[in-house]
């Protein structure tokens, strides 16, 4: 058949090449465990069908090691091109391959499998961020971090408390890997068109044959469901958007010189001699805003189309399914190369602590407490401090006793006041769950040590797992056939 020139060039030889990048391997993957199954059925038991089998599928196997095959004026896809070849190489034996087979079951199968390779990607690369990170927060446990609110000064807290919040929040990412990925690992492969086959093929075999934990229950499901890609485009989102947060407050610390990263990761400027421009920050950023556009991209992909087998969430949407990936690798390789070659400069960050009014809320605190008024009073009290201190320019660190009575406050140590408004001690006295006193973060940095060694070993042994099942696929194939 002669395609029309324009179909060609804008989808057949696109998809064709998208396929051969990306899919070769899942296809060939896919196919052979298919075959394995045909070979099971009764009909073709006998030794001829056997033998031919065997042959078919060690040609099927061999495709590993090739090139992708050409896109032949006829070839509409990778799959025909596939089995093109290996009509070539075996003859007719090759359809044995096509008994019971779609090309709707065999490409969302595909599709899904490369799908839990990035899930699995994306998990592996949060892991290993979230030990940088941790490894940070633990040299920080006594940095104090003066932390914003509305913008604003608000409170000091630590290094460590705040990028232990960081790490809570991909470690939820984490979760939602684990969640995508047990949703998606269901096999399609057998569904055919949509309505199965009258093959009897065993479906709970092709499954476990290409590593997923059962076939899709329903077959008309299988090849019209593609929630599993909202998934794995939330899960990139839900990471994109919250590191990108994360590397909002770095550029703005490093602006600061707050943190500071080394010279490999920062540019220089063409006119202005002192510049060094965090710009591996800046990349990463604009990576994490890509990865919201390429989830628009398949969002809208599935938005107002009937319920069934179509292209728009099939072979037209796996770029941006691969753009997205890779956009969120680039980000999540670019953020980790800052937190090993960056840091937090601890002199400044005092310096900086020293220079604010965020200790107020202790000092009200202290009023309240121990010297017997209520908060509002005490509120006030400080306020009024506090706005005093503003206008003459001087620090709210250097206040006396007689500016506290002066604002309307009552008699305080000098050794209470002092306490009351040491950034440094303000910490200290947040000891509470979840506080960033240093012991409280200490043990809190070990139980998410834990936590993440936990998921490294859930992901290794689902990376395992799917490992050796590609393996045994990739083998003789003879004690699948028999088993």
């Amino acid at each position: 058949m002669s395609w029309h020139p324009a179909y060609r060039k804008q989808v057949l030889e696109p998809d064709f090449r998208h396929a051969a990048a990306h899919l070769s391997h899942h296809f060939i993957d896919a196919m052979t465990a298919h075959l394995d199954t045909v070979l099971r059925l009764p009909a073709y038991s006998g030794p001829a069908q056997q033998a031919a089998g065997a042959e078919v599928r060690a040609a099927l196997v061999a495709q590993h090691t090739l090139p992708a095959p050409e896109q032949g004026a006829d070839v509409p896809d990778y799959y025909f091109g596939l089995q093109r070849r290996l009509e070539g190489d075996v003859g007719e034996a090759v359809g044995l391959i096509r008994v019971g087979l779609s090309r709707n079951d065999l490409d969302m199968t595909v599709y899904k499998m490369a799908g839990r390779e990035s899930l699995l990607d994306t998990g592996e690369r949060l892991v290993a961020l979230r030990g940088l990170i941790l490894e940070k927060a633990a040299q920080h446990v006594d940095t104090v971090l003066i932390a914003q609110t509305h913008h604003q000064p608000g409170q000091p807290t630590t290094v460590a408390h705040y990028l232990g919040a960081v790490e809570e929040q991909l470690a939820r990412d984490s979760q939602r890997v684990a969640g995508a990925y047990a949703r998606m690992n269901t096999c399609p492969l057998g569904a055919a068109a949509l309505a199965g086959s009258s093959h009897p093929l065993e479906r709970e075999f092709t499954a476990a044959s290409l590593g997923f934990d059962a076939p899709v229950a329903n077959t008309y499901d299988a090849v019209a469901s593609a929630d599993w890609e909202f998934d794995i485009v939330s899960v990139a989102q839900s990471v994109a958007l919250g590191l990108g947060r994360f590397v909002n407050d770095l550029l703005s610390w490093a602006a600061s010189g707050w943190y500071r990263l080394d010279d490999s990761l920062v540019q220089g400027s063409s006119i202005m001699p002192q510049k060094r421009n965090p710009v591996s920050l800046e990349h990463a950023r604009t990576r994490l805003s890509r990865v919201l556009g390429a989830a628009g991209m398949v969002t809208y992909s599935h938005h107002n189309i009937p319920f069934t087998d179509l292209n728009d969430f099939g072979p037209d949407i796996q770029g941006a399914l691969g753009v997205q990936h890779r956009q969120l690798v680039g980000a999540l390789t670019l953020l980790a190369a800052c937190l090993e070659q960056g840091d937090f400069d601890e002199r400044k960050l005092a310096e900086a602590a020293l220079r604010t009014d965020t200790t107020a809320t202790e000092l009200a605190d202290v009023l309240a407490r121990d010297n017997g008024l209520t908060f509002p009073h005490a509120h006030e009290v400080v306020a009024t401090l506090v706005r005093r201190f503003s206008a003459e320019g001087r620090l709210l660190t250097s206040a006396a006793p007689a500016d506290v009575e002066a604002a309307g406050g009552p008699p305080i140590s000098a050794e209470a006041l002092a306490a009351a408004v040491d950034p440094t001690g303000f910490v200290r006295r947040r000891a509470g769950y979840g506080m960033p006193a240093p012991e409280v973060m200490t043990k809190a940095l070990a139980r998410a040590t834990e936590r993440l060694a936990a998921d490294r070993l859930a992901l290794r042994d689902r990376s395992e797992a799917l490992a050796l099942a590609t393996a045994r696929l990739r083998g003789t194939g003879k004690e699948l056939v028999e088993a």
